[in-house]
């Protein structure tokens, strides 16, 4: 495979980041995440609402792995660790340290209207508290699980390419998948620390072998991938209503095996279908990474703000409320974070805290 061949297909890493993003941000926006729902119907509209965004995360962690397959003959380990820790981990911990001032600005404002809040009463308590809120229960597990993958698939580097080393990365993915119906261990996908390498891993193997991969894309239909698409979906939303009726509380879990299939399947579909030139002029390259990092900021601190006044409140509204709300949201959110990292992005001083 030639190096300009390569680069070329470049453009798909772009616009395929740039809509798993959209289902990120449309997913942890969305009035439905956490909701438990009492009738079948209202819980089926609230899986298929979650359902169609759910493979963002998984190519992530595949297109990834192919940017990491292509910098195996430019970098060391060390050399690679070391350029991500500073490109990626340290934007990360300026914006996690942002929250935390957010928080501790609202814990004075209730502080000083009377309230006891824990920030004054136990700081160190309540600073341990947001810190786990934040690594566990909010986008920003990403970097840190991320990171973790990274430097476990580095140091088996030598075994990179041996498919017995894929085969081991994808049973420990699978475990988390049986777990959810055993509870041998916490469900959270967040939680998952080495649940996502094997993706990662996919992801250096696609690169090496991208040029097969094309050959046998261009070789699949149209009808036959939509239609692949769509059963993978509907199993997707089938086993998500089975957990939910066994009493899962994780029944919407990024590695469930159903979920699994779908995301790779979306895979293909979005890059034999969806590299639209319109997304090159969104700038996909540099506002991922930052809207990545501000979106769920704007979710816990200033969403509430506007909901507040507007008297919405999720756990009243009717299903069917929630689903128009899901995509009135996300646009909102959408919007305001790729504001802020595009005006970010402009300062010399700041750019470097989205990515830029």
């Amino acid at each position: 495979m030639t190096t300009s061949k390569i680069t070329k297909n470049y453009d798909f890493i772009d616009t395929m980041r740039f809509i798993a993003m959209i289902g990120i941000v449309m997913e942890h926006s969305s009035p439905f995440l956490g909701l438990k729902l009492i009738t079948l119907h209202d819980q089926i509209i609230q899986t298929v609402s979650l359902q169609f965004i759910k493979f963002g995360t998984i190519v992530f962690f595949i297109l990834a792995g192919f940017l990491i397959g292509d910098k195996f003959n430019e970098y060391t380990t060390k050399q690679y660790l070391g350029r991500r820790l500073h490109t990626t981990f340290r934007p990360w911990i300026f914006w996690v340290s942002v929250l935390i001032v957010l928080f501790y600005i609202d814990q004075s404002v209730r502080y000083f209207k009377g309230s006891e809040v824990l920030g004054f009463s136990h700081p160190l308590e309540y600073i341990l508290n947001r810190l786990h809120f934040i690594i566990v229960e909010t986008s920003f597990w990403f970097i840190i699980n991320f990171m973790i993958c990274i430097s476990i698939l580095l140091v088996f580097r030598k075994y990179m390419y041996n498919i017995a080393f894929g085969a081991i990365l994808s049973v420990l993915s699978l475990f988390y998948s049986v777990n959810l119906y055993f509870h041998w261990l916490p469900t959270g996908h967040t939680t998952a620390l080495v649940g996502f390498v094997f993706y990662l891993w996919l992801g250096v193997i696609l690169h090496k072998y991208f040029a097969e991969f094309q050959n046998w894309v261009n070789k699949q239909s149209f009808l036959l991938i939509s239609l692949t698409l769509l059963l993978t979906f509907v199993i997707s939303c089938v086993e998500t209503i089975n957990l939910i009726q066994l009493g899962s509380n994780d029944s919407g879990n990024t590695l469930r095996f159903s979920n699994i299939i779908f995301s790779l399947v979306s895979f293909v579909f979005l890059y034999k279908y969806c590299n639209f030139s319109l997304i090159e002029k969104l700038k996909p390259r540099s506002m991922t990474f930052g809207i990545h990092l501000l979106h769920h900021i704007l979710i816990i601190i200033f969403l509430p703000m506007i909901l507040g006044p507007l008297h919405i409140v999720y756990a009243t509204q009717s299903v069917w409320n929630l689903f128009f709300l899901q995509f009135a949201v996300f646009a909102l959110i959408y919007a305001a974070t790729y504001a802020l990292v595009y005006y970010i992005g402009k300062s010399k001083k700041w750019k470097w805290t989205v990515g830029q």
